[in-house]
């Protein structure tokens, strides 16, 4: 017998080339297949951050290799009850997808984000895990749209035991390449502020700037740097919106007013007298010293090249706002409130030289800003942690079919449980002299028990289904209309396992479950699945039998305003636009509230701020007690107390 040679003649070589045709065919039609692969990136949060309790932004990027096919993303959080947040998206062959969708972080620390691609029978095609540092509540986050790359700004290195409260800068791309500019006001106010140069301020787009001035309408700080005269004259909505008019461009040195208001001036939100709802609260210092708090600013040192350097300056004409820095009488820092919010505009680029190589840049951004004196001085502070308030909204719709057994009444019923089973059930075999009917005796004490158990539960949780709905609704004025930022909570509760559905129709609008705070899981446990749709979201709550589930929606929409107010020489005047009367009426001026009398619907309602009103802030501490109280019970098992 002959042994077939790789190389050899007749029918080895016939049995060679048959299995080369057959490699070839093989690789003909499994090539495309085996090459076809789906490049799946994400890039979650701003720059790596999201703040704790709020909103996060995710960019997904696919691309398709291979077969066009319908895919859903999915969005969910490893360790916590997060909300998995899916997103419908068509891929077709060789074309790449850039996806920009919410996200809620519903804790501190380190989180993370898990992102899957499945197609329309879900079958999983891609997935991806991406860490997200959760900052507290007190961190500072800029975001900023800069032009050059090394014009991106920064804050001071925070030293010692306060460094974990270090002001972040997260950049925000925009235009071309991989961009990150939110386009959901939602999200936006995750942000303390913003830096915008007005060079990418052109590339935003009709979304973008809707988002942003929806932001800023409603509490936020822009920071708006002026690169060039024809940026702004060239741009309806940033010449409308610009407390200035621009008039060309001349070369000035800024050094010894910039360095002056740096050591003695105050911040763009300080000069204004504004609190923001963007804006962190006050740190409370646990410890100032014996020289009280300390001012980073004070003791800055000169720079003679600095103040010596010159760069071009946008020509400014003042129309609205307060001038915080000028030069020769000409503004080159302005201010002005714009809704509940701030815009800051500056004449200059800080992108440039001579800021960009200055000493005091760090400090001068930090002012710039806003950032809190206390994140930047040697004071040592604690953090605010506490709870959230939609356990405070939770408890006013919660539904009241649902009773909790009181500890001591549960810690009866298994003493009594033991006592039967054991002791008396002994004693009682042992007098009728039948112990071998333990055997009998015991189940059936089980059995009794565990019915007593159900029966008490029926009683105390059986009910009906109940939806309850509760608005908090944010009117924040804007020239020709209004912006309505609103919450809504929905509470269901179930006679049986089962899953509601719920819609939330508006423009923008996100869903999450109940935000419990930073104290161990901050998750409610709910289980809600979430869907974007192009009306808004649908979600689905899975409610256990006997339990009610709690879900929030959060939306901002645009319209007529429900209610007015105005000067009348010294009176304040309050319009009520709708048809339902208004009760229960406050105003807050400074740090005094002041109540109105009921203005019925279509009427007015007149105020003097003559009296003294009372303090704000004892309102609120007198509040506090019921609030943590009340969110405390909500989250316990078991009932009991007053």
């Amino acid at each position: 017998m002959k042994s077939l040679e790789v190389n050899g003649t007749g029918c080895g070589r016939g049995v060679l080339r048959a299995m080369q045709m057959l490699f070839l065919v093989l690789a003909f039609l499994g090539g495309p297949a085996a090459q076809a692969k789906i490049q799946f990136d994400v890039f979650p949060g701003f720059d790596s951050v999201a703040r704790g309790g709020a909103w996060f932004p995710v960019v997904i990027e696919v691309f398709n290799d291979g077969p066009s096919f319908d895919a859903v993303v999915e969005l969910g959080q490893s360790q916590f009850s997060g909300v998995p947040q899916r997103f419908a998206v068509e891929l077709p062959q060789n074309t790449r997808k850039r996806l920009m969708l919410p996200c809620f972080a519903g804790s501190q620390g380190i989180l993370m984000l898990d992102a899957r691609l499945l197609d329309k029978d879900g079958k999983l095609r891609a997935e991806n895990s991406q860490r997200v540092t959760q900052l507290g509540w007190e961190d500072f986050i800029l975001g900023s749209a800069h032009q050059s790359y090394a014009g991106m700004p920064k804050f001071p290195d925070i030293q010692g035991r306060n460094a974990e409260f270090q002001p972040r800068v997260a950049r925000l791309s925009i235009g071309q390449g991989m961009e990150t500019f939110p386009d959901n006001a939602v999200v936006l106010s995750s942000l303390n502020a913003i830096y915008l140069n007005s060079a990418r301020a052109l590339e935003l787009k009709e979304p973008q700037i809707e988002a942003l001035m929806t932001w800023l309408y409603a509490g936020g700080h822009l920071v708006l740097a002026v690169e060039q005269s024809t940026d702004v004259n060239a741009t309806t909505w940033l010449k409308d919106l610009l407390p200035v008019t621009v008039e060309g461009v001349s070369t000035r040195a800024v050094g010894p007013a910039i360095n002056r208001w740096l050591r003695t001036g105050t911040s763009p939100g300080d000069a204004v007298s504004l609190r923001f709802a963007g804006q962190s609260p006050p740190l409370p210092i646990a410890n100032r010293g014996a020289g009280g708090l300390a001012d980073p600013y004070a003791s800055l040192e000169s720079d003679a090249a600095f103040e010596a350097a010159t760069t071009p300056v946008v020509n400014f004409r003042l129309r609205a706002g307060q001038t915080l820095v000028a030069v020769d009488d000409a503004p080159i820092l302005v201010s002005v409130p714009k809704g509940r919010g701030l815009l800051t505009v500056v004449a200059f680029s800080p992108e440039r030289d001579p800021l960009k190589g200055w000493k005091h840049q760090p400090l001068f951004w930090a002012r710039l800003a806003g950032v809190p004196k206390e994140l930047l001085g040697k004071n040592e502070f604690n953090a605010w942690g506490g709870r959230g308030l939609d356990s405070v909204f939770g408890a006013m719709i919660e539904t009241r079919q649902v009773q909790k057994l009181p500890v001591g009444v549960l810690l009866l019923l298994l003493l009594v449980c033991l006592v039967v089973i054991g002791p008396l059930d002994q004693w009682w075999l042992k007098k009728i002299n039948r112990p071998m009917l333990t055997w009998i005796t015991f189940p059936t004490y089980v059995a009794l028990f565990s019915l007593l158990i159900y029966y008490i539960g029926f009683r105390l949780r059986a009910g009906n289904s109940e939806w309850n709905e509760l608005h908090v609704v944010d009117v924040y004025p804007r020239t020709g209309d209004a912006v309505m930022r609103g919450y809504t909570f929905g509470s269901v509760y179930s006679p049986a396992n089962n899953t509601y559905r719920v819609n939330l129709d508006a423009g923008t609008a996100l869903f999450r479950p109940e935000f419990q705070g930073f104290w161990g899981n901050s998750g409610s446990g709910a289980r809600i699945g979430v869907r974007t749709t192009p009306k808004g979201v649908e979600a689905e709550l899975d409610v256990p039998v006997w339990t009610s589930q709690l879900g929030v929606g959060e939306w901002v929409d645009t319209g007529l305003a429900p209610i007015q107010a105005r000067w009348d020489d010294k009176e304040l005047v309050i319009v009520n636009r709708r048809q339902v009367a208004m009760t229960n009426v406050m105003v807050v001026r400074g740090s005094r509230l002041y109540r109105v009398k009921p203005i019925e619907g279509g009427g007015e309602g007149r105020l003097e701020f003559d009296g003294q009103g009372e303090s704000y802030m004892d309102f609120a501490r007198n509040w506090s007690p019921t609030f943590t109280q009340v969110a405390g019970r909500r989250n316990e098992v078991f009932g009991g107390g007053n």
